[in-house]
């Protein structure tokens, strides 16, 4: 089965997701990244310990570790919540477009606090709801980019775009990084809830300005489409 890689650095959300990982997922296998004193055993799970870095950096290191042993993995936040079928319709999905026969990068979860285009909310075809759900929501999309909230990305994918050390953008730099080099990203119609904001903070201002010369002196070709300069 495809792991689960998750990164925490409060664990404040952290045993609601694995309790519906536990509920909903049981097959998969968890590796966790984390402080020894945040993170507590998890039976179906890999620990990996470590001071808090940054978003790219803790990340990469977990799911480096993951991809040894796994083809895949999906990429988990802290503060997500998953539903009965949020594992196994992401991985459906990826099926489907496997199908397509294209270079597949990241294929993201969609959920309620994200970037527009994986937001439950996002309608751009002006859907009536129909049992409070948007028909578009049934649907996979192409997406430029992809928030890995609850995201699948392969091994060989992953090795052409992995994340930069950067808490913000680090996604848009991967995202960036392989559909220069032909893959494709997706949003499935899989859903998780997010809390939103508890893996990196919501200082949006502080966190664009501390990312931002990174981007610009090692990928300056993205300068001006991800900050307008």
């Amino acid at each position: 089965m495809i792991p689960i890689c998750i990164s925490t650095v409060n664990g404040k959300g952290l045993p609601v997701l694995l309790e519906s990982i536990k509920q909903y997922a049981p097959e998969a296998f968890v590796y966790l990244r984390g402080t020894e004193r945040v993170v507590s055993g998890y039976k179906n799970a890999r620990l990996i310990f470590g001071e808090p870095r940054n978003f790219g950096e803790d990340y990469n290191e977990v799911i480096d570790d993951a991809l040894k042993y796994a083809q895949a993995c999906i990429v988990c936040n802290d503060d997500v919540v998953l539903t009965p079928t949020s594992y196994q319709r992401l991985l459906e999905d990826v099926e489907v477009i496997r199908e397509l026969e294209v270079n597949v990068g990241w294929v993201g979860a969609r959920n309620d606090y994200v970037r527009p285009m994986q937001n439950i909310r996002y309608n751009p075809d002006g859907d009536h709801l129909e049992m409070c759900r948007f028909k578009s929501e049934q649907f996979i999309r192409h997406a430029s980019a992809i928030a890995p909230i609850f995201a699948y990305i392969s091994r060989d994918a992953w090795h052409h775009g992995r994340f930069p050390p950067i808490n913000w953008f680090s996604d848009d730099v991967s995202c960036a990084d392989l559909s220069n080099q032909g893959y494709e990203h997706f949003v499935s119609s899989a859903y998780v809830h997010h809390v939103g904001s508890q893996t990196t903070g919501d200082n949006s201002k502080q966190l664009t300005a501390e990312a931002m010369p990174w981007v610009k002196e090692h990928r300056p070709q993205y300068a001006q489409r991800f900050f307008g300069t």
